[in-house]
C-alpha cells in the first residue's frame, strides 16, 4: 500500500518486451554523459535470506470482469494472463489511467470486458483466490511500434553540464536522460512541466524506445508525464475500520503509512502480544494474531514475517520490507506499516488521505 510508487524494476521493463521491443543492445541511446550518482547496489539473495520487497509490480492481462460499486464508480477490474495467472486490481481515486499510445490521460469509463492493459499493482496481494492487490496505475492502447509507458518514481536527479538532466529511478535500475526535446507534461491536464521543477520523489510515466542492457539500465526519454503527489511526509491519515469511521489515525512516514498496531489490531478484531526487550540486545517484539495466523515484528527491524498457528500445520510467509520499521513512541505506543494487516487477510486501500482495512 507504499503509495510513494517505485516501478522500473528491471523485471517490469523486461516484461514490457511482450508487447514491445523497447530493450535493444545493438544501438546506443542519447543517454548523458555526465557524473552519474552511485549507483544502488544490485543484491543477490540466498534461500532463507530476506530480499528487499518491490515497491511497485508489472502486470499484463485481459480484462475478464469490471466491478463498480452502488454508485456506479469503478472498484475493481478482475484480469487474467496466463503469464501472470488470474488477479482483481482494486482501484480507488488515486489510481492513474493512461493512453500509452497517445501519451495522454485515459478515460476509464470506456473500459470493456477482453481489452488488454498494463497495471502497476501493489506488491502486497490478499490470500484470496484468486489474489487481490492495489492498482496503482492502468496504461491502455499500446501500440505495436511504440514503447509503452514506464511508471516509476525520481530517487536522484542530476543536473549535467551539457543542460541535459539525468534521472535515477527510486529503486536504482534505471538512469533516464531528460533534455530539450524531451516532451514533459502534468496529469491529468497536459499542461508543460520544466525539467528544472522536477524533484526527487516526483511520480512519473517515462516512454522512450531504446535503453542499454546494463545495471542500471540507460534510456533516453522522448516523453515524462509528471503524476500528481498523493500524500506528502508527516501528513495525518484518516482510518476506516472493517467500514467503519474510526478515531485513530495514521501518519505518512518516508512513503509509507504508519498506524499504532495495538489500537488498530483491537479495533479489528486481533489479539495483540509485546514482548520486551530483553539482556544482550534482544529487540522487543509485537505479535497481532488472528485465530489461523500471527503476524510477527521486531521494534527496530524493517523485516515483518507471517507465521500460520493452526495446529500440526506448518508454513510462514517470507518476511516482508514494507519500507519502513514498527518504532516505539512513548510511553509504549508501537507504530508499524499499514501493510502488515494484508498478511493477515485485510485489504489496506489509500484513497488521497483516508486508509480503509477491511
Amino acid at each position: 500500500m507504499n503509495r510513494k510508487v517505485t516501478a522500473f524494476v528491471l523485471s517490469a521493463a523486461l516484461a514490457v518486451t511482450l508487447a514491445v521491443p523497447a530493450f535493444a543492445a545493438a544501438e546506443t541511446p542519447n543517454v548523458a554523459v555526465c557524473p552519474r550518482p552511485e549507483p544502488v547496489a544490485q543484491t543477490e539473495t540466498a534461500a532463507g535470506e530476506t530480499a528487499e520487497m518491490e515497491t511497485s509490480v508489472l502486470y499484463y492481462g485481459q480484462i475478464t470482469d469490471i466491478g463498480t460499486d452502488e454508485d456506479g464508480q469503478l472498484t475493481r477490474l478482475q484480469l487474467q494472463s496466463e503469464r501472470y495467472g488470474e488477479y482483481v486490481m482494486l482501484i480507488n481515486s488515486d489510481t492513474v489511467w493512461i493512453d500509452s499510445g497517445s501519451h495522454a490521460v485515459s478515460d476509464p469509463s470506456d473500459l470493456e470486458v477482453g481489452e488488454w492493459v498494463y497495471v502497476y499493482h501493489s506488491p502486497v496481494s490478499t490470500r484470496s483466490l484468486p489474489p487481490q492487490s492495489q492498482a496503482y496505475a492502468v496504461l491502455r492502447n499500446m501500440p505495436q511500434d511504440v514503447g509503452a509507458g514506464q511508471y516509476a518514481e525520481i530517487g536522484e536527479i542530476t543536473d549535467c553540464e551539457d543542460g541535459t538532466y539525468q534521472l535515477l529511478t527510486a529503486d536504482g535500475s534505471m538512469y533516464l536522460t531528460v533534455d530539450g526535446e524531451t516532451v514533459l507534461t502534468g496529469y491529468p491536464d497536459g499542461e508543460t512541466v520544466q525539467a528544472a521543477d522536477l524533484q526527487a520523489g516526483d511520480r512519473i510515466v517515462a516512454w522512450y524506445d531504446i535503453a542499454l542492457l546494463s545495471y542500471p539500465g540507460q534510456a533516453y526519454a522522448h516523453h515524462v508525464m509528471v503524476l500528481p503527489d498523493v500524500l506528502s511526509e508527516g501528513d495525518q491519515v484518516t482510518l476506516e475500520l472493517d467500514g467503519e469511521a474510526s478515531e485513530i489515525t495514521g501518519r505518512y512516514e518516508d512513503g509509507v503509512v504508519m498506524i499504532p498496531v495495538a489500537a488498530v489490531a483491537e479495533a479489528l478484531g486481533f489479539d495483540v502480544e509485546y514482548t520486551p526487550k530483553g539482556p544482550n540486545g534482544v529487540k522487543a517484539r509485537v505479535a497481532v494474531e488472528s485465530s489461523d495466523f500471527r503476524v510477527e515484528m521486531t521494534i527496530g527491524v524493517r523485516e515483518i514475517f507471517g507465521v500460520t498457528t493452526i495446529p500440526d500445520a506448518v508454513g510462514m510467509t517470507a518476511p516482508q520490507d514494507y519500507g519502513k520499521a514498527p518504532y516505539v513512541v512513548a510511553p509504549g505506543t508501537t507504530w508499524a506499516p499499514a501493510e502488515l494487516f494484508e498478511m493477515l487477510g485485510k485489504t489496506v486501500t489509500l484513497e488521497g488521505s483516508q486508509l480503509s482495512i477491511q
